[in-house]
């Protein structure tokens, strides 16, 4: 019988949702019909206070992927707080973003090594706008990129570096990436000392003996921060290099 009322109410639409709705949340061990029909009947709100304080997490699971950053920000941190007690941390993080509690979420990640993919941390990446002061934005993207550092996600660590400003701790990201072409390029793009020195130095760490145009790289970047000391070791490492060359050439 109580399962024809929940056909017929779905069929029916409108208040019959909801009448059917309040007829289930009285009866024991029916709640989630209740909370399935509040859901059908456009009642995000009554749905999720019910479905809290019986705890049904598979009705929370499929409600709240419905909700988005133009949410009520208290069910979003409600159901974020939820989430969290419960050790899903993907989900907590998420809606997190989603009410703005871009700090605190940030920080779960780093805790619970939540991932963060490209389309998380862009839901945690605040425009101007949404924070006026440029030092707390700066700061918030940083801590992204620390936490993809974290996460050995080291291209995306240098993307919000150098949206935050700091393109030193962009490089040294890149470093430990190991891509040449993205280090050589951004090298390339940042013309700063510092980074042509980091650049350089990582080159070095390469095959340069027998890669010419590695050599020409190295010696072009120490060049261009006015790195003489620097360049003055690397000419030593060739000097070195040629010396053993010459020699193992020249022995009868």
């Amino acid at each position: 019988m109580t399962d024809k009322i929940a056909n017929l109410a779905l069929m029916a639409g409108g208040n019959e949702l909801v009448e059917a709705a309040q007829y289930y949340e009285n009866i024991p061990g029916q709640t989630d019909k209740a909370v399935m029909l509040y859901h059908k009947a456009g009642m995000i709100s009554r749905a999720l206070d019910l479905a809290f304080r019986t705890d049904q997490f598979s009705a929370l699971d499929l409600i709240t992927n419905e909700l988005d950053e133009n949410s009520d920000p208290r069910i979003l941190e409600r159901a974020a707080e939820f989430f969290k007690n419960n050790q899903q941390y993907n989900k907590a993080v998420q809606l997190l973003a989603y009410s703005k509690k871009y700090f605190e979420a940030i920080d779960l990640c780093k805790q619970k090594n939540v991932p963060m993919n490209e389309e998380l941390a862009e839901v945690l990446t605040p425009s101007k706008g949404e924070i006026t002061d440029e030092s707390n934005r700066k700061k918030l993207l940083e801590l992204i990129a620390e936490c993809c550092v974290q996460q050995q996600n080291y291209h995306f660590a240098a993307k919000k570096y150098t949206q935050a400003g700091n393109k030193l701790d962009a490089m040294r990201s890149l470093v430990k990436s190991g891509d040449t072409a993205k280090i050589v390029f951004f090298a390339n793009a940042a013309r700063k000392k510092e980074i042509y020195i980091l650049a350089a130095n990582d080159l070095q760490t390469l095959n340069w003996k027998e890669d010419c145009d590695l050599m020409k790289q190295i010696e072009l970047f120490y060049n261009k921060a006015n790195a003489y000391e620097h360049l003055a070791s690397f000419y030593e490492a060739c000097a070195q290099v040629f010396i053993y060359l010459f020699a193992y050439l020249c022995v009868p």
